[in-house]
């Protein structure tokens, strides 16, 4: 099974109409993960609606809600990949390191609360490896990059964390999935 493309990422910021910068784009991303990860079977009117809760899209335009449609359907399609072909949808990687570490930082803020918008009673039941993972994401959002230098170490360390997240989210995927694979017990 080869998983499916995310939206084009800088195009989808043009469509925003400077309603949305990179970050915040990216933490859509990161809600969605959330909510598929908690609930796979949501709906684009779910996943707008929490958009709206958490004040990052309200009444999005045509183009940009039928982006957000897209990256719904491949975002599902990708979490349930066999071949963990799962991918973050971040700023490219032309774009200066301190803005990439702001849209992964919002990417992790947005999962959390994807996540934890059915309450927290579904992750009482998670594994101690999925809530150290959880707890893992909840200090990555909280990263900050001082204006510096880039160096090679500093990309590589990058890609070091987007690999681990990609990793845990899907460990966190399979944590709330039930024993025969497709029924999730939460």
């Amino acid at each position: 099974m080869t998983a499916a493309h995310l939206p084009d990422f800088e195009h989808t910021l043009v469509i925003a109409q400077g309603n949305l910068e990179a970050p915040e784009l990216a933490e859509c991303h990161g809600v969605v993960c959330g909510l598929l990860c908690r609930k796979p079977d949501s709906s684009l009117d779910a996943y707008v609606g929490l958009l709206d809760m958490l004040e990052l899209v309200k009444s999005p335009g045509t183009g940009l809600k039928i982006s957000l449609e897209e990256l719904l359907n491949s975002s599902r399609e990708q979490l349930a990949d066999e071949d963990m072909g799962f991918h973050l949808w971040l700023p490219n990687d032309e774009e200066i390191l301190e803005e990439r570490t702001m849209a992964l930082s919002q990417w992790c803020n947005g999962f959390l609360a994807g996540i934890g918008s059915g309450g927290n009673d579904s992750l009482k039941t998670m594994s101690k490896d999925a809530n150290e993972a959880l707890e893992d994401l909840q200090q990555i959002a909280k990263a900050d990059v001082p204006d510096t230098t880039e160096s090679e170490e500093d990309e590589v360390a990058f890609a070091e964390i987007i690999e681990y997240i990609r990793v845990v989210i899907l460990m966190i995927r399979e944590d709330l999935r039930g024993p025969d694979g497709q029924d999730f017990i939460h």
